[in-house]
């Protein structure tokens, strides 16, 4: 995490260690060598905006933490996961992996482009003892999520009070975010 307290609490619960890095810093990547059996790859910014508005910095930051990062860190844990013949590569993608919506151009682009990476990471891996998966949830209730309410009411026109169910939740069967413990439930099931 970036937030040295967030991570400490976190893994003082499951008596893990913490790593305090920023992975938009992918140049930091490019030599890493990880060794670890489960890799899950979840990090994640958002911004809403139109096309022809949509600042270029913001977009490469999105592919920069939300792509280029998860291959390198897959690149830097694959050796070790091949050497023992077995790995858990899962990848935190989006219903906006599978499907647009409109303002979110990077976000879309960025889980597209995880969603091919993971499918080329099991393919490569299944011989090694690999898997490679996506979780596409829906609106999760994340402080990302929750940061969007405003961005989408003013690209939509509408209060801020109507963006979940008129924007965020409007083609979902089920009318409600998905609770975050539901999403690292698959993950662990996956693991």
């Amino acid at each position: 995490d970036r937030d040295e307290a967030a991570a400490s609490a976190a893994t003082a619960e499951v008596g893990g260690e913490s790593w305090v890095v920023d992975l938009s810093d992918t140049r930091a990547l490019e030599t890493l060598e990880l060794s670890a059996d489960i890799l899950v790859n979840n990090a994640g910014v958002q911004r809403v905006a139109p096309i022809h508005e949509f600042d270029p910095q913001d977009w490469r930051l999105i592919h920069r933490l939300m792509l280029e990062a998860p291959f390198l860190l897959i690149r830097a844990v694959l050796p070790g996961m091949y050497e023992r013949g077995f790995g858990r590569i899962i990848n935190i993608s989006s219903a906006h992996g599978l499907i647009g919506s409109a303002y979110k151009s990077a976000y879309v682009a960025a889980k597209h482009g995880l969603e091919g990476l993971s499918k080329v990471t099991a393919l490569e891996g299944a011989q090694h003892g690999v898997t490679s998966n996506c979780i596409n949830p829906g609106y999760v209730r994340t402080a990302l999520v929750e940061r969007q309410v405003a961005d989408q009411a003013a690209a939509h026109s509408i209060p801020e009070s109507e963006v979940i169910a008129k924007v965020m939740l409007t083609e979902s069967p089920i009318k409600r975010l998905v609770e975050p413990e539901e999403v690292a439930e698959l993950a662990a099931w996956l693991a």
